[in-house]
C-alpha cells in the first residue's frame, strides 16, 4: 500500500522512502507540496515527509541567539563561542552597531561589545545599566571581585580582579578583543576572520619544502577567500588553529597572493 494515498501499488514502478512505498505522485513535501520524487533526498519527521527547505525553516536544530528564531541550512552566520547568530543579528549589546568580518569584539555574560564598548566594561569605565545604551533590561555587577572580568570569544579568561593601571588593563582587553568572522551553517565551515594589512616579508632565507595536512589547507584556503594579506595578529590565530609557525604561514600566503594575481591576469587575457 502507498503511504501516502493508502490505496494498492499497482505501478510498475514506485519509490521506496522512509521504508514504506510510495506512488511517484504521493511522494510530496507535507507542506508545500513538492513532489520529491526527483530529489535527491527526503526528510521525514513524526510520519510526515518534507522537503530540505521546509524542514529546515520548521526543525533547524540552530537558533539565532539575537533573534532566537531558526537558522537555514545554507544561511550565513557569525559564532562567538557556542553561540551563532545571523548575519544582521551580530550587533553590539550597548550601541547596536553591526559588526561585520574582520571587526573586534568581546563578550560578556553572553553578551557582545563593539571594540570600544567592550574595552570600557574592562576598564571599569561602562556599566551597562537600566536606560544605557538599549539595554533596559541588563545590568551587570561592578568589576570588582573573583570572576568579574570579561569572557571572549576563544575562551580566555582573565584574572580574577582587575589589577594595574587603567592603560595597562587597555592593553590587556585590546588582546583578549576577538575577530567577527562568519561561516556557513549548512557546511561547519571554520570561522572565517577577515581583517588584516598588507605584512612586509623579511629577507629571503633557504627554501624548505613543507608539506600541509588537509585541515591545515583547508582553513589557511578558507581564511584566504577573505582576507588575502593577515596581520601578525591574524597569523597568531591560525597558527593555534593550524599548528604551523608564523614564518610558514606568512610564505603560504605570499605565494597564494602571488598565484591569485597570475590568475586574475590570465582571466583578463582569455577575456
Amino acid at each position: 500500500l502507498c503511504a501516502g494515498c493508502g490505496e494498492k501499488i499497482t505501478d510498475r514502478y514506485y519509490l521506496q522512502a522512509v521504508e514504506r512505498a510510495w506512488h511517484a505522485n504521493c511522494l510530496r513535501c507535507a507542506q508545500c507540496k513538492l513532489p520529491l520524487d526527483s530529489e535527491v533526498t527526503c526528510y521525514a519527521r513524526d510520519g510526515s515527509i518534507f522537503c530540505k527547505e521546509d524542514y529546515y525553516r520548521l526543525f533547524a536544530i540552530k537558533r539565532c541567539s539575537g533573534c532566537h528564531l531558526a537558522i537555514s541550512a545554507n544561511e550565513l552566520v557569525m559564532k562567538a563561542r557556542d553561540s551563532v547568530y545571523h548575519m544582521n543579528c551580530f550587533t553590539c549589546a550597548s550601541c547596536h552597531k553591526l559588526l561585520i568580518t574582520g571587526e573586534h569584539f568581546g563578550m560578556k555574560e553572553n553578551l557582545i561589545y563593539c571594540r570600544m564598548h567592550y574595552e570600557m566594561v574592562v576598564q571599569g569605565e561602562f556599566y551597562p545599566s537600566p536606560g544605557h545604551g538599549g539595554l533596559d533590561s541588563v545590568s551587570f555587577p561592578a568589576l570588582h571581585g573573583p570572576g568579574a572580568m570579561p569572557h571572549v570569544f576563544n575562551g580566555v579568561h582573565a584574572p580574577s580582579a582587575p589589577k594595574g593601571r587603567p592603560r595597562k588593563r587597555k592593553r590587556q582587553a585590546e588582546d583578549e578583543l576577538e575577530m567577527c568572522g562568519r561561516s556557513l551553517h549548512g557546511f561547519n565551515e571554520n570561522d572565517l576572520p577577515g581583517l588584516g594589512n598588507d605584512m612586509s616579508m623579511q629577507a629571503r632565507q633557504k627554501r624548505m619544502r613543507t608539506s600541509f595536512k588537509h585541515h591545515q589547507l583547508r582553513i589557511m584556503k578558507s581564511y584566504f577567500q577573505l582576507n588575502h594579506n593577515p596581520d601578525a595578529k591574524d597569523l597568531k590565530q591560525l597558527a593555534q588553529k593550524t599548528g604551523l609557525s608564523k614564518r610558514v604561514l606568512q610564505v603560504w600566503f605570499q605565494n597564494a597572493r602571488a598565484k591569485h594575481r597570475r590568475n586574475l591576469l590570465k582571466q583578463d587575457a582569455d577575456g
